[in-house]
Order: structure tokens, then C-alpha cells, then sequence
């Protein structure tokens, strides 16, 4: 998988930390995505939650031999503070992804964005699918 062919990653400043089997960490910086208050744009933010989600699935996938299709059917988003700091990004599953009759796979993914306070400033859980073959 190569992050470095998703546009908005590098347009947005967005990286990549690290990634193990739990989890999947991302960060992305205030510089370049302040809104017109000098908070994080929601934008922003959304896009680091969307792709930290659609990361952890998509290595999950290829360690376990599926396609690295990966789409988000769904999502629910909220921003509970200002964001005015940089922000860690992390992504968890909820539960073990399971295989619906349709063959794909859905990965329920929580995402969470901190503040240099380590205060949540957004979530997004997010209903992925591995697309089978």
C-alpha cells in the first residue's frame, strides 16, 4: 500500500506514526489547515479520521490474504472541542471484523483525534468494508 498516492495526505500534511494489529496512529498539524477562527478545520480533521480508519482496515486486510479494496459504507462524526493544536489521530476496531453474506468484510473502526492536551477534539466511527475478490 503506498499512503504516498493519496493526494490529501500530503496536501493536508498528514502522517502516518505508526501501525501495529491494535492500532493505527496518524498526526496532522494545525499549520496549513486553520479555518478562518485558528481552530483545525473540521475538514481537515475528517479527512485524517476517514483515512486513519481506512488504513488500520486495509492492513488488517492484507495481514490476513484479503484484497486491499477497502471502502467506508458509513460513518458518524462529532467534534466535542476546538481543536488548537496539532492532533494525534487514533484508530482502534471496535470488534473483530466479521464476514457478511455478501462475502466482504465490514470492520467497525473507532477514530479519535487529540490535542496536545490529550483531550478528544473528534471521533468518528466509522463502518468499513473489505471488498471480497
Amino acid at each position: 500500500m503506498n499512503l504516498d498516492a493519496i493526494e490529501p495526505l500530503a496536501k493536508l500534511g498528514i502522517e502516518c506514526v505508526s501501525r501495529d494489529a491494535e492500532s493505527a496512529e496518524f498526526f496532522i498539524p494545525l499549520v496549513g489547515n486553520r479555518n478562518d477562527k485558528g481552530t483545525l478545520f473540521a475538514g481537515s480533521q475528517y479527512s485524517a479520521l476517514v483515512l486513519a480508519g481506512w488504513y488500520h482496515a486495509s492492513q488488517w486486510a492484507v495481514e490476513h490474504e484479503l484484497p486491499e479494496k477497502v471502502a467506508i459504507k458509513d460513518c458518524q462524526v462529532s467534534y466535542p472541542k476546538p481543536a488548537l493544536s496539532d492532533l494525534r489521530v487514533v484508530a482502534r476496531f471496535e470488534d473483530v471484523p466479521d464476514r457478511r453474506p455478501s462475502g466482504h468484510w465490514r470492520a467497525r473502526v473507532r477514530v479519535e483525534a487529540f490535542d496536545d492536551s490529550d483531550d478528544v477534539v473528534a471521533r468518528l466511527t466509522g463502518d468499513y468494508r473489505v471488498l471480497a475478490g
